[in-house]
C-alpha cells in the first residue's frame, strides 16, 4: 500500500520533530529547505517578464507589476490570478520552469532525480491595504501536502527594501515552526491567535526577481497586511523526489506533480512523443467503458461521483464515446471487474487515475499486457496520460515507482 503519512495522527510530537523524518530527508530540509534565498538568472528565467506579458495580453496595460492596482479593478484580480495560473501550464512556461528546475533547484537544494514539478504554478497578486485578503500563518502540512514535498516562492516584484517588509512573505525557522505548530493545536489557537504568536515570531524575505525561498512543508509562514502602496506580485510552486516519493500525504506523484525529464534533451523527446500521442485518433474501433472503484489503497476515500464527474469531463474534452460504466467490487483488489473489460469484453477502459490500476505489480502487468495484446486504450483522467503502447506502460510504471505504489 501506498505509505503516505495518515491524516488523522499526522499532527504529533513525533511528526514535528527530527526523529519522525527519515534521517536523509531532514538533513536536506534543515541546510537547503529552511527560508534559504537562492540566486537564479532571470534573463535566463524571465519570469517576472513572462506574467508581466501575460497580463498585458489579458488586457491589462502595464509596464510595472507594482502598479497593477491602478489598472485591474478589484472585482478582477481573482479572475485574473487563476487566468495566469492557468497559463502557466503552457507547454513554452513549462519547459522555462522544467530547465529552471534542472538547472537551479535540483543542485542548489541538493535534490536527486528522479524529480517531479508541479503541474500548475502558483500565481498570488498581493494588493496594497486590502486586510481581507491576507491568507492566515499556515504550514504547507496543514493543507495536505508530506513532509518530502519542497517548496519555492518566487516574488516578481522587489520587496528587499526594508520598509517592503509588509509586502513580503514572513517566514519561522523549521525547528520553531515544529515548536509553534505543536502549541497551537494543543492550546487550540484561533486564527488571530496565531497570527499574533505566528507573526511576531517571523522574519521578512528580502528577495526580488533572481532571488528564489527554498522552504519546506514545516516552515510557517504567511503574510502581513500590505500597507507599501504597491502590489506585490509573486510565484510558487513544489518539487519533490522519487527517493521520498512515499512522503508526499495528500499531494503524490500525477495529479499534482508531473515526473519531469532528467535532462533537456530527453525533455525534448518526451514533447515529440506527447504531441503525436494527443494528435492521435483515440478510435481504434473498440468501444469505450467507464470504469470506477475503491478498491485501493488511493481510490477508497475518494467519492464515486467525484470519479465520474472527472471521467465525464475527460470524456467530453477528448470526443469519447462510451456505452457502459462498471464499477469493480470492493475488497477485491485484483480488480476482477477490470480484468473483464479488458480480456473478456476487449473494451477501452476510461479509469480516474493510473492509482486504480492494481497495487500488486504482478497483477498490475497482466492486466496491461492483456490491455496491449488486444490493441486497448486505458485512460487515466486525473494524470491525463494513456497506455496505448510499451513506452506508455514504460511511463506509467516510472510514475507508480516514483510513489512507491504497492510498497
Amino acid at each position: 500500500m501506498i505509505n503516505q503519512q495518515n491524516v488523522n495522527t499526522k499532527f504529533n510530537d513525533k511528526y514535528f520533530s527530527a526523529e519522525g523524518l527519515n534521517e536523509e530527508l531532514e538533513r536536506n530540509l534543515q541546510n537547503y529547505w529552511n527560508g534559504n534565498i537562492v540566486d537564479y538568472d532571470d534573463k535566463k528565467y524571465p519570469f517576472a517578464q513572462w506574467i508581466l506579458d501575460r497580463v498585458n495580453k489579458l488586457g491589462y496595460v502595464l509596464d510595472d507589476l507594482t502598479r497593477l492596482h491602478e489598472v485591474v479593478p478589484d472585482d478582477k484580480v481573482f479572475v485574473l490570478t487563476k487566468d495566469l495560473c492557468k497559463a502557466t501550464n503552457a507547454p513554452e512556461f513549462q519547459r522555462m520552469v522544467n530547465n529552471y528546475v534542472r538547472d537551479v533547484v535540483v543542485p542548489k537544494g541538493d535534490l536527486q532525480f528522479p524529480v517531479a514539478v508541479q503541474r500548475y504554478m502558483n500565481v498570488r497578486i498581493m494588493l496594497p491595504n486590502k486586510p481581507s485578503s491576507i491568507f492566515p500563518f499556515h504550514t504547507g502540512i496543514f493543507y495536505g501536502h508530506g513532509p518530502a514535498s519542497h517548496s519555492l516562492w518566487m516574488p516578481l516584484t522587489d520587496v528587499t527594501a526594508d520598509d517592503m517588509y509588509t509586502a513580503s512573505m514572513q517566514i519561522i525557522d523549521i525547528d520553531q515552526s515544529r515548536v509553534l505548530v505543536n502549541e497551537a493545536i494543543a492550546k487550540r489557537y484561533d486564527v488571530a491567535t496565531m497570527t499574533r504568536e505566528f507573526g511576531k515570531n517571523s522574519y521578512p524575505l528580502k528577495a526580488c526577481s533572481g532571488k528564489a525561498v527554498f522552504f519546506s512543508q514545516e516552515n510557517i509562514h504567511g503574510n502581513f497586511v500590505n500597507v507599501t502602496g504597491k502590489t506585490r506580485v509573486s510565484m510558487d510552486f513544489r518539487v519533490a523526489e522519487g527517493r521520498f516519493g512515499n512522503l508526499l500525504a495528500r499531494k503524490i506523484a500525477g495529479g499534482y506533480f508531473k515526473i519531469i525529464a532528467d535532462t533537456e534533451a530527453e525533455e525534448e523527446n518526451w514533447a515529440k512523443q506527447s504531441e503525436a500521442q494527443r494528435s492521435g485518433n483515440f478510435n481504434n474501433g473498440k468501444r469505450n467503458v467507464l470504469y470506477i472503484h475503491n478498491a485501493t489503497t488511493a481510490t477508497r476515500n475518494v467519492p464515486v461521483h467525484l470519479q465520474r464527474y472527472m471521467i465525464y469531463e475527460y470524456a467530453q474534452k477528448y470526443s469519447l464515446n462510451y456505452q457502459f460504466e462498471y464499477f469493480d467490487l470492493e475488497d477485491m483488489t485484483h480488480l476482477p471487474t477490470l480484468q473483464h473489460i479488458l480480456k473478456d469484453l476487449t473494451c477501452n477502459a476510461i479509469l480516474y487515475s493510473v492509482y486504480c490500476l492494481p497495487e500488486e505489480r504482478a497483477f498490475r502487468t497482466d492486466l496491461i499486457n492483456t490491455a496491449l495484446n488486444n490493441n486497448l486504450i486505458l485512460h487515466f483522467v486525473n494524470e491525463d496520460m494513456i497506455i496505448a503502447n510499451r513506452h506508455d506502460a514504460d511511463e506509467i510504471e516510472k510514475l507508480l515507482t516514483f510513489a512507491k505504489y504497492g510498497e
